[in-house]
């Protein structure tokens, strides 16, 4: 009856200073009898923290180890539960540092030479999950009553941030696509047009209109989450070659633009995917930067006097700047192909400009990709 009791008392106690002191960022200390808020402990290295916390009080400076207290928590939300755990083949207890609380928690745990990580799950379950066996079969295992959908644990890594999102997902029965990196290649119509500033001082360019030019694009990306969320760092290069050719009569002259071009393009979009399975839309924007290296644009001028015609040199202009740069956005869908393979159908519009004295420059372009 007395075990019973004293099971009540560190429950109550450890409940409350979960749901009124961790919650709200306040500092405190549970022993097997007792709770104290409202004080100053006094965290040091990651390494420390696992091993003792201080107290400071008014007059003196209190060290606590593990063997005195069941948990404590710090003023940013930290909170540390004693355990005992085996290290090197010995019993020992520490600090445990709790990373997810729920169905599940997640414990992480570190001393010189060593990086480990613990799964409870109530008074059943304590194990550790160690980089060397197979973690992900083993997490696989202790989440095996949720209905993965996405074989998500095949993206885990072995570090705080993948494990926690993962135990993070199956607390909250959240059954959706884990973050992981991806690389591919993509291919696309590309509808170039070119618009002529009202202020360009080339003289020849009045009354010249472009009509668009269509091609194909090429390209490589790297789609890259951040913090594991559903948004993403989508880095790209993107081959491109094109030409344009223009034409302006008056009674007096007839004048010919002709521009070839080829060009490297570098969009830098934040891209956000609805979390979802099955048929993700996608949305991004962001930066772009386009090098042309090789550029060309040539005016040809024939005039007419007295039915006499006569053709002028041609001249070479720097029709469009060699450097460009602008804005991306753009929408779309992807599917998952298999657990990793991806394909995507994507429609994003480009803004470029180069300077005072160059054309500017838009993009419609109808892009395919496949992310492995």
């Amino acid at each position: 009856m007395r075990k019973i009791k004293s099971w009540l008392i560190i429950t109550f106690f450890t409940t409350i200073a979960h749901i009124g002191y961790s919650q709200n960022s306040g500092a405190y200390i549970v022993t097997d009898s007792s709770l104290t808020s409202g004080i100053k402990l006094i965290g040091g290295t990651s390494i420390d923290n696992h091993q003792f916390i201080r107290l400071k009080n008014e007059n003196e400076e209190i060290k606590y180890y593990p063997e005195q207290l069941l948990e404590y928590g710090l003023r940013n939300g930290t909170v540390y539960k004693s355990k005992s755990i085996s290290v090197s083949g010995q019993k020992k207890q520490v600090f445990l540092e709790r990373l997810e609380y729920g169905k599940i928690n997640l414990y992480y745990y570190t001393e010189e030479g060593l990086n480990t990580y613990f799964l409870e799950r109530d008074s059943t379950v304590f194990i550790e999950i160690k980089k060397d066996d197979d973690f992900r079969k083993t997490i696989a295992e202790q989440t095996s009553d949720f209905d993965w959908k996405a074989s998500q644990s095949q993206f885990v890594k072995y570090n705080r941030m993948s494990l926690s999102k993962f135990v993070s997902l199956y607390n909250n029965n959240l059954n959706k696509p884990f973050p992981f990196p991806r690389f591919g290649i993509l291919a696309g119509f590309n509808s170039t047009s070119l618009t002529i500033p009202s202020n360009i001082p080339t003289e020849l360019l009045e009354g010249i209109s472009f009509t668009p030019s269509s091609t194909i694009t090429l390209g490589v990306f790297a789609d890259l989450p951040i913090d594991l969320s559903d948004f993403s760092v989508n880095l790209g290069v993107n081959f491109l070659k094109s030409g344009f050719s223009a034409n302006s009569r008056s009674p007096q002259s007839d004048v010919d633009v002709v521009i070839n071009y080829t060009s490297l393009s570098f969009p830098f979009l934040i891209r956000y995917t609805l979390p979802r399975l099955g048929w993700r839309p996608f949305i991004n924007a962001g930066g772009l930067y386009s090098y042309h290296f090789r550029n060309e644009g040539i005016i040809y001028e024939s005039l007419t006097d007295q039915n006499v015609v006569t053709i002028s040199d041609m001249q070479r202009e720097t029709l469009l700047a060699d450097s460009m740069l602008g804005y991306s956005f753009g929408l779309g869908l992807q599917r998952n192909l298999d657990y990793r393979k991806i394909a995507a159908l994507e429609f994003r519009f480009n803004q470029l400009y180069g300077n005072e004295n160059t054309l500017t420059m838009s993009h419609f372009e109808i892009l395919t990709s496949f992310s492995f």
